[in-house]
């Protein structure tokens, strides 16, 4: 245990005696890149960098002002309050009415007179009946005052006090602030539209049929041998799955077939972009990704993926490539200075899945998984990485996407290449130096840190 005196530095304190990872709490200072990260600012020129940045700037100030328009703010309640109210879990569809519930003044001191007042910013206030002994005034204004000289009635009042949404700022909270003498709470109310539902049918008769579950979707470029050979494993396990290719290879082969969906793409258009058109053509709950190299192998149980995802509050679950070791990686966005923020990646997890031991929470997961089909589309691949990416989704999703690596399904590489793809894929300096661009402006980013395993 630790004795704080008044002239002890709790700070100093606190980094000599937590771990690393708890004293990061209290050091309010900008991230710091490390000398073996990537850095997005060293091989630009000055110029270039100089431009860059101001026209990053700006658009970072209009994404913040987004953003901040939709945060929860920090409400701090006081104690030894003597009003009830709700502090979450209020939403209202715009432009309707709720009612405000678990309202009450507690006040043990007897007054002549007893007055709450209430204001809103996005809405007006009014009350759904009228109580005996009580008056109100500005009723259907965004200013509300309640008075009585009983404690009981203006409590019995507040039973009926209602809000009223008149501008439709979807997403935002409206903090309607409630007083009495000189307490002061807020009571956040959401302003949102009901989840539309996105359900998929199963069809009739058995729910375990795979392939009204799963699609199989990958992307293939100038790797026709390769791309046969994927559909021909998974023919040997799964004869009547749904593959879906898109392809921006030229010459073009045909490989449309039997619940074989093949969809062209103008030559050479990229990684993400067929990853984008991919899924697009998904219909099933699920798709499962695969690089157009991989090989359906007797380990690669898709039913156990399909187990994770009807059972767990995960929306991406990943298995194991090749020779590969399980993938745990994490990553975050720490907060930098005017120079921008830093990527992060670390290896580690945030423990195992409830009744799937075998399956470990991270971040990022590798190119074999089983994804909620919307959740996947909710985050795109933006079509810019055209050569190569991977990592960039998954940051994309932080927040989004909940995703697991289990170690109970595999899947075969037959990693074979030839000259001209060898010669797209590579990407060379003039997209290396696009990429390092548009990472910096993209992510608001200074350099990427992670680790070398």
């Amino acid at each position: 245990m630790i004795s704080l005196h008044a002239d002890l530095d709790l700070r100093n304190v606190l980094t000599k005696t937590l771990p690393p990872f708890h004293t990061r709490l209290f050091d309010r200072g900008p991230c710091v890149c490390e000398e073996k990260s990537l850095s997005f600012t060293k091989a630009m020129a000055k110029d270039e960098k100089e431009d860059l940045r101001k026209r990053r700037k700006k658009e970072l100030e209009k994404f913040r002002d987004r953003v901040s328009r939709m945060s929860d703010p920090l409400l701090l309640v006081r104690g030894h309050c003597p009003l009830s109210y709700p502090s979450m879990g209020l939403q209202v569809v715009p432009g309707e009415a709720i009612g405000i519930p678990g309202l009450s003044v507690d006040d043990a001191v007897f007054r002549e007179q007893y007055k709450v007042e209430f204001s809103a910013e996005f809405g007006v206030l009014d009350i759904a009946a009228e109580v005996a002994e009580v008056d109100t005034s500005g009723r259907n204004t965004r200013s509300l005052k309640i008075v009585s000289s009983s404690l009981v009635h203006l409590n019995r009042q507040l039973d009926f006090l209602v809000y009223i949404n008149t501008e439709p700022e979807v997403g935002k909270l409206d903090l309607v602030n409630f007083r009495y003498l000189d307490h002061d709470v807020t009571i956040p109310i959401r302003i949102n539209f009901r989840p539309v539902p996105l359900l998929y049918d199963p069809g009739p008769g058995s729910d375990d049929n795979i392939d009204r579950k799963v699609t199989v979707v990958t992307k293939t470029f100038l790797r026709y041998l390769s791309v046969r050979n994927l559909i021909r494993s998974i023919r040997k396990f799964y004869p009547t799955i749904r593959i879906v290719i898109a392809d921006d290879s030229r010459p073009v082969e045909d490989l449309q077939g039997d619940n074989v969906d093949h969809y062209v793409m103008p030559f050479g258009v990229g990684w993400f972009a067929g990853r984008n058109l991919a899924v697009s053509q998904v219909k099933t709950p699920y798709m499962l990704w695969v690089d157009d190299d991989f090989l359906f192998i007797p380990e690669t149980k898709l039913e156990k993926f399909v187990d994770v995802l009807d059972n767990a509050d995960i929306d991406i679950v990943s298995g194991l490539v090749g020779r590969d070791r399980i993938s745990l990686k994490k990553l975050n966005i720490l907060e930098g200075d005017e120079e921008g923020d830093c990527l992060v990646q670390t290896m580690g997890t945030y423990g195992t899945l409830k009744n799937f031991p075998e399956c470990h929470r991270v971040d990022r997961v590798t190119n074999f998984f089983l994804g909620r089909t919307d959740k996947v589309r909710e985050v795109g691949f933006d079509p810019a990485y055209s050569r190569f990416a991977h990592t960039e989704f998954f940051y994309e999703g932080l927040g989004k996407l909940r995703s697991a690596a289990c170690s109970f399904a595999k899947i075969g590489h037959n990693q074979k290449s030839n000259e001209q793809y060898v010669k797209f894929r590579q990407p060379g300096r003039e997209y290396m130096t696009f990429l390092n661009n548009y990472e910096y402006f993209k992510y608001n980013v200074k350099c990427w840190n992670k680790d070398d395993v």
